[in-house]
């Protein structure tokens, strides 16, 4: 899959409630902050609460400490 439809794909998901913003950004194979920006961009909006938040943090702090 070329990496513009799978940022698209897995934003998609995001968009959709099925996967956090971490986890998108995981599966797609790009930072947390390109997710974002590419989110952002698609103008994609989710519910996003505190839950999410620590999922994401988790996420990130998992995928730094293997770096």
């Amino acid at each position: 899959m070329r990496k513009e439809r799978k940022l698209d794909h897995f934003a998609r998901r995001y968009g959709e409630g099925e996967l956090t913003l971490g986890r998108a950004a995981e599966e797609a194979g790009v930072s947390l902050w390109r997710m974002m920006d590419h989110v952002r961009r698609r103008k994609i909006t989710t519910q996003y609460d505190l839950e999410d938040l620590g999922r994401d943090l988790t996420t990130v702090r998992d995928t730094g400490s293997s770096q």
